[in-house]
Order: C-alpha cells, then structure tokens, then sequence
C-alpha cells in the first residue's frame, strides 16, 4: 500500500499501487506520478490539503518515498531546488521523512527533513503557514563541540560528537532545554543541549563537499611506522629471536618499522625488496625517510581515476592513510616522488598540494586537506592527467627570430609544442622522464636523427644507484636525439595511452607515432629545443 495522506475519509478507499520491484526507479516515477497527480486534486478539492503547511525548497538531489520508514517505495529524485509544500508533521515522534506536495508536478509523497531549506512560496504558489501552534523545523548549528543523545532524560547515551559548526536540522519544539535535530552530515538523530546551537544558514553543496573530503580522514591509534638506519653491518633475519639470515645489511640502509618494540629485535619492512624481516635493535638508529629521486612541477592537474585512492604519509602502502579522494576529483601535484613499485616499471607517487571536488551544482571546492601529515601522497597509477586542450604560455626567449622554427617542452603539463617564429603550429601530450630518470632542463638542439633503431637499457647508468635498465626496444621510430646521452624525442609505442601527460621515460620524451612522425616531419637537425617545468 502506498500512502499518500496523513488521513483519510472513510468514503475515500485506500489507493493499491502494485509496483515490480526490478522496475528502474525513474519507470516507477513515470507510472506513478500520473495517479498522484490525479489524489492531488481530489484531495484538494475536497479540503484535506490546504494551506497550512510551509514550503521549502530541496538543498540538494532528494529521494521522494511513499511512506514516512524503511518499508516505503522510491517514488524517484527531486532534482535540487524543487519547491515542496511540507504539512505539519510531528517529526518529534521519531521521524525524520516529512509528507510533503511538489509545487510542479502536485505529487504527494515523504521526504527527508535535511534535505530541505524552509523557504517563501514559489512564484505563482499562494502564501501559507503552520496551523496555530505548530512547529516549523529550522536550521542550526553547534556553536561548539556538542554531544547528540538518544534521548532527553538523564541517562541518555551519547551517540555522536558532532563538530563546532556542525550543521543540523531542529525537527521538534524545545523540551528540557533541549532541540530534537537530525546532523545534515550523517543524517543521525537525537537530542542536543539547546544553549549550544544557534540559527544558521542551510548547507550548500560546498559544505557538503568539504564533509567528504580528506581532512575528515583519521589515521588509527596504534602503532604508527617509522624509519630506522643501519649504523652498524648487521644481518636482517626470519624470526624476532634466532631463525635464518636474510642476508646482510650496509651502514646506512634504511628500513620501516612496522610494529612496536618488544625484544631484542624489531620487526622491519625493506622497502628496497617488499619483505618483512627482523633486525637487531642495537644495529639501527631512528631516522627520517631516504631522500626520494623528486621531479619538481609547477602545479601538474590529474584526475583520480578509480573508485577510492588513499592518500599516504609517504610513498609507501605500509604507511598508514592521510585521507583518501574519490572518482573525479582533481589533484593538484607539486612533484613527482620516487616510491614503491605497485605496477611493473612504475616506481612513480605524486607528492599532492591541493585536491577539488565538485558539488551537485556543477562548481568546483578546494578541499581542505587538514594537519593530520605534512605530506600526502597518491600512486601515478590512480590517477590519468587532465588534458590541456590550451598551449601553455611559453618562457621569454630570443628563439624563432626571424620565424625561425623551434620546439618548446612543458615538463609540468607534459605537453611539447612546435612554433613558427611566435606562432603555435602543432601540439602533443608527451611523457616525459620519472624520478631518478629526469628529462634534462634547458635549451637544446636535435644532434641526430635516427628514423627506426633498437634501444637497449644497458645503455643508460643511473648515477645515484648505479641502476641500468633491463630493455630492449626493437622498430623504435622517428627519434630525433638532443643530448650526447641519450635523450630524444621519439615514438613510445610500450606505454599505455593513459600514460601520456604523465612522467614514465627514462628520460626522453615519448609520443605516440604520429605525434612522432609529425615531429620527424617538420624538425630538422639544429632545431631548438627548449625544456622547462
């Protein structure tokens, strides 16, 4: 049975509505709203609804249920904004869903009380009121840090903390020196001590955007990892006393303490090969994190690809959370950080600076990302870049006198972009050098060109780890080299699609092959190159 009035004349027989409950919920909004339109002017006509009530618009996307608890039908979503005629409802009872008539359509139906903003009559609606003695439900919020109850007598059991600021629906008349409120953020109910709430505005969709975001993250008590050095040779080992060497361990070789101490030993995580081991307490120092290979940016923008990512204290997954970001948001990165390897050949963590979310109206709020660490992290692998569509404004220079060609490389937007004299010709997204294989910085020339070759990582020598590549790369297209070391422009047909935007290189600049061959078209020997963040 679905109902529609708080009362009903006995002549007037309850309306059955048979619903199938695979049906999506707008098909069930279009079957219904037609038969609800229909009781609308039955019931008004015959008195049953009339002015008394008040009106309110929706703060944000509603639901709009058949009945007032859990067994009720979805009738559907009233977008933000809509106008709905609230009847006098005596929410103090325990319900939080409000029988309401939307201003267009006439429907009748429930509706929670946080998402409404009590408001004047819509244009064309006649003015109304509350009937004599009624209670209107208004805004509030806490003044300070303030307990929500479940009750209003003595003995009542705190169930929430709600924050200073918090914004919350009072839904009964004062009792006891207490509001009945619904919290807008949870949706919880109870009781809280009326002297510490004041009238307030109702959320906005940037309140509520700010409620979900990282700063509202909280790393859990407990054992919180930190850093050790080796300050002697020693060895790691399987068990917390006696068991097998691991193998031996340098001075200075660090390592991540991963539980409280107990014993002669601690028990570590290397970060270098992803094991857990034990190393002997009097063999190691605290210390900070190793200084991680960096690629400094100028404020590159990504969009969090998967569903949840966590932000972490370091660019490591043992170190716990600093709050997490969503599907959609954008992150602002100010470097690249070398971390630990979560996909083959992808050592690469953003170091973030700043995250946006977007509210149900469409804008964009900053996110306040809070002081639970002075770092927050994110893996490059959840995130894709957002594309520049725009060719970023180059640095002053004295190249493309007289029209002359030249080839400008924005590290931070990972983009590259070939000019005529001042006029933009051509542009592509590039990937460029990861940390600890940085693309060179400064002004360059094409030394050589080399239209299909095989590249082999043994090669390249990375000087602050003596690491050499393991690859070889066979029918490597249109490279055009600009360095005595190896650094080119050039096809980069082994990488993702999604990669480009992103570092991922050794330290050349990968496109995909027309973007490439284009390059290879309208370059020459002794084009310049300029490189910059």
């Amino acid at each position: 049975m679905l109902r529609y009035v708080r009362s009903v004349s006995p002549s007037i027989m309850p309306l059955q509505v048979k619903v199938c409950v695979s049906m999506d919920v707008s098909r069930i909004s279009r079957l219904v709203a037609p038969v609800v339109a229909g009781m609308a002017l039955l019931f008004a006509s015959s008195g049953t609804v009339g002015a008394e009530g008040w009106w309110a618009q929706t703060i944000r996307p509603a639901e709009f249920w058949s009945g007032p608890d859990a067994t009720a039908r979805l009738f559907g979503q009233l977008p933000r904004g809509t106008y709905v005629l609230v009847e006098n409802a005596d929410a103090d009872a325990g319900t939080t869903r409000l029988f309401a008539r939307e201003a267009g359509e006439q429907n009748f139906g429930y509706i929670e009380a946080v998402t409404l903003n009590p408001t004047d009559a819509p244009p064309g609606e006649a003015g109304s009121s509350p009937a004599s003695g009624a209670f209107r439900p208004f805004w509030a919020a806490t003044l300070e840090v303030t307990e929500l109850s479940n009750g209003r007598k003595n003995g009542s059991e705190v169930i929430a903390t709600l924050p200073q600021f918090a914004k919350v629906m009072v839904l009964g008349q004062p009792g006891d020196g207490t509001y009945y409120v619904q919290d807008a953020r949870t949706a919880r109910v109870g009781t809280v001590d009326g002297s510490k709430v004041g009238p307030s505005s109702s959320p906005t969709p940037e309140d509520e955007v700010i409620w979900s975001s990282p700063a509202f993250a909280t790393i859990p008590d407990g054992h919180r990892p930190w850093w050790v050095e080796a300050t002697r040779a020693s060895d790691l080992w399987s068990a917390a006393t006696g068991g097998a060497s691991f193998g031996p361990v340098k001075i200075g070789d660090r390592f991540i303490v991963m539980e409280p101490q107990s014993g002669t030993r601690l028990t570590i995580f290397n970060p270098v090969t992803r094991n857990f081991a034990y190393i002997d307490l009097d063999a190691v120092t605290k210390s900070g994190a190793p200084k991680a290979a960096t690629v400094e940016v100028g404020g590159w923008v990504g969009i969090v690809a998967g569903e949840r990512a966590n932000l972490r204290q370091e660019p490591h997954t043992v170190m716990a959370a600093a709050g997490q970001v969503i599907r959609g948001d954008e992150v602002t990165v100010s470097s690249w950080v070398e971390g630990e390897e979560l996909e083959g050949d992808n050592r690469t963590w953003a170091r973030v600076m700043g995250v946006r979310r977007k509210a149900s109206d469409g804008t964009w709020v900053d996110l306040p990302l809070g002081d639970i660490s002075p770092e927050r992290y994110v893996y490059s692998g959840l995130l894709v870049p957002k594309v520049v569509t725009e060719a970023p404004v180059p640095p002053t220079m004295s190249l493309g006198q007289n029209g002359a060609k030249w080839i400008d490389v924005n590290i931070t937007q990972q983009v590259v972009v070939a000019y005529e004299g001042a006029t933009r010709v051509y542009m592509a997204a590039v990937t460029s050098g990861r940390p600890g294989w940085s693309t060179p910085l400064g002004v360059f020339k094409v030394l050589r060109r080399v239209e299909n070759e095989t590249m082999l990582g043994s090669t390249l020598l990375r000087l602050d780890s003596g690491e050499v590549p393991d690859y070889k790369l066979e029918n490597v297209k249109w490279t055009q080299y600009f360095t005595n070391g190896g650094a080119a422009l050039h096809t980069n047909y082994w990488r993702s699609p999604v990669l480009f935007g992103m570092p991922s290189s050794h330290g050349c600049l990968g496109m995909i092959e027309r973007h490439a061959k284009w390059f290879w078209d309208w370059a020459n020997i002794g084009t310049p190159i300029n490189i910059h963040n």
